[in-house]
């Protein structure tokens, strides 16, 4: 990793002479890593009791270090850098600096702080949604009076961010676990128990009726489910038919004319795929997200043929979305992602981009024997530019919400 930190040290130098005096500062989190939990294109990810939540952390090679992280269950991430040779920055002082992304510019307070030998910059009770934007624009470019002072290539930055959120998931779910169960349900009474909370997953169109293929497990123990296509107002769907052992679920609509794209029954290991969803909805956005990738494994986990290995990048919330080939036909569902955590555990090293999606032959058979009479649209004869698929499946696929 390459990392312009002269001009950055001179900067900082300059900075910490020319401020006013300190006043009072916000009390930021305590940088440490207390369980390391792996490494991911060179930075090292962990668990920070202070911040109850996971960090990202990178060490270049003229000492500084890059602090990314999440506070615990709050919307709220950090961002620090750390270097033993920036002796003049004082703890517990702000400075006010300028960070520009290739996505905008934002201003804001850095505190000094010392960490043993090192002393730093750092700013935190940001959005997470900030972080992710610099993870996704690769760098950072750091002003001080309007003058640059730093341009941070930050490389591997956004599979640090995705690595912090699988770790953070982890987090949330463990506390679920241990947290005593409130309204038990009576095994004997025979009912699901009903989410407490709502969910969201993806969905695409498959009909021309406006029936919508999903996962199971995105609207499973739900009471009202909801579906939303991007510019228009959400319909109240109906639960038409499950396949647990599948998990697949088809839901009606009641949109009119929806687009229904094409269906490929012969993916292809090594070709290209994307997928179009609502991954976590509360931090990207949400007119949808595009990811790119490739088929891997023409089957799943313990060799399971009903499914695609893929690289695509996927999330919390892509579940139930369309896995697209190049040709703009729907090759697969998406349907999970392996455990990170879990894996690591085993290897000391965070598995990346390991996915999952259900074949399409596994959907149609579901369909047709449920009476679904699918209108598959016409598979383009040539390839198609990645732009062209993210714009035909942004008119077809749809999130899905319950509670």
């Amino acid at each position: 990793m390459r990392l312009v930190l002269r001009p950055f040290l001179i900067g900082l130098l300059a900075l910490a002479a020319a401020l006013p005096a300190p006043r009072a500062a916000t009390a930021a989190p305590v940088l440490g890593v207390d369980k390391t939990i792996g490494k991911v294109s060179g930075w090292s990810i962990g668990v920070s009791r202070s911040t109850d939540g996971c960090l990202a952390a990178a060490t270049y090679e003229d000492q500084t270090t890059v602090w990314m992280g999440f506070n615990g269950e709050r919307d709220e991430a950090f961002l620090a850098f750390t270097n033993p040779k920036w002796r003049s920055i004082e703890p517990d002082r702000i400075y006010q600096l300028m960070m520009l992304t290739g996505r905008g510019r934002w201003k804001g307070q850095f505190t000094g702080l010392e960490r043993g030998a090192d002393r730093g910059l750092m700013a935190s009770g940001l959005k997470k949604s900030f972080v992710l934007d610099i993870a996704r624009a690769g760098g950072i470019e750091v002003l001080f009076e309007r003058k640059s002072i730093a341009r941070l290539s930050l490389s591997g930055s956004s599979d640090a961010i995705s690595a912090m959120i699988d770790c953070q998931k982890a987090i949330v779910e463990a506390k679920a676990e241990a947290a005593p169960p409130r309204n038990k349900p009576n095994p004997d009474a025979g009912v699901t128990p009903k989410r407490e909370s709502g969910s969201s997953g993806t969905g695409f169109f498959v009909s021309e009726a406006g029936h919508v293929l999903t996962n199971n497990h995105v609207i499973s123990g739900c009471t009202e489910i909801n579906i939303a296509k991007f510019g228009l107002p959400s319909l109240r769907a109906r639960l038409v038919a499950t396949d647990v052992q599948n998990d697949l679920a088809v839901l009606s609509t009641a949109f009119e004319h929806p687009v229904v794209p094409a269906l490929s029954l012969k993916p292809r290991v090594g070709e290209s795929v994307y997928a179009y969803g609502f991954p976590l909805p509360n931090l990207l956005a949400a007119s949808g997200n595009f990811t790119v990738g490739n088929i891997t494994a023409a089957a799943g986990l313990g060799d399971d043929t009903r499914m695609l290995q893929i690289s695509t990048p996927v999330q919390p919330g892509n579940s139930g979305g369309p896995l697209i080939d190049q040709y703009g036909a729907v090759v697969g569902v998406i349907a999970s992602k392996l455990n990170a955590m879990t894996v690591a555990k085993v290897n000391n090293d965070i598995p990346q981009n390991v996915n999952f999606a259900i074949k399409s032959m596994i959907a149609l058979n579901f369909l047709d024997s449920n009476g679904i009479v699918t209108a598959s649209g016409a598979r383009n004869p040539t390839p198609l530019d990645p732009a062209t698929v993210a714009e035909q499946a942004k008119a077809y696929t749809v999130h899905v919400t319950c509670r």
